[in-house]
């Protein structure tokens, strides 16, 4: 029955009464309460301390790569991506990887670098920008055909023309002409690709 049903007198004997029927359920519930901020304070404060810890390691991975210490700065990364698991800084790692190994003509290796990130599943366009690196990598390994699916299972709307422009490459490499000028044409069509709009008329021309 609800409290205002009573006269002023009955009400106030009536919660005297609940709280004494339910005090170990109120104490109960301030606990629980009083211990959940406490709880969710330290969840915070443990959470910063990984946070701290994931950085400094990131931070001796990038002084490694920067002495072009590469073996170590790879094992310092594997170490990290144990411990933390993927996350921005283990995506940024195998990126910088990656783009040493191309430079160096590891190909093999920057292609390994980049499909362990794209193999950790990150968002949408992360996903599909690494793969483009990736099909431009195995265009440079003449891996036509993995440049192909990589290239053309981009879904992001911005990247189509990378994309395409990729395709085209390929489709060129591979000595199928039709299909690259389709392509080339498809990737101005859609933006202007990675090389500009006036280099990819001149592939269409050329090709």
């Amino acid at each position: 029955m609800a409290f205002e049903e009573y006269d002023d007198f009955e009400q106030e004997k009536l919660v005297k009464d609940w709280i004494k029927n339910n005090w170990i359920t109120i104490a109960t519930g301030l606990i629980l309460g009083l211990g959940g901020v406490f709880g969710l304070n330290y969840w915070k404060a443990q959470k910063q301390q990984e946070r701290f810890e994931i950085a400094n390691q990131y931070q001796s991975f990038s002084e490694v790569f920067e002495l072009s210490e590469f073996d170590e700065a790879k094992k310092l990364l594997n170490e990290l991506e144990k411990k933390s698991g993927a996350n921005f800084y283990t995506y940024e790692g195998h990126l910088l990887l990656a783009k040493e190994f191309a430079k160096k003509g590891e190909l093999d290796n920057a292609a390994a670098e980049l499909k362990k990130v794209i193999d950790d599943k990150p968002d949408q366009l992360i996903t599909d920008v690494i793969k483009l690196r990736l099909a431009r990598v195995y265009n440079g390994m003449e891996k036509y055909d993995n440049a192909l699916s990589e290239a053309q299972s981009v879904a992001t709307e911005s990247l189509l023309s990378i994309a395409q422009e990729i395709q085209g490459d390929a489709y060129l490499a591979k000595g199928d002409s039709k299909q690259a000028i389709t392509a080339f044409k498809s990737a101005v069509d859609k933006g202007e690709g990675y090389s500009g709009k006036r280099n990819i008329e001149i592939k269409i021309e050329n090709a």
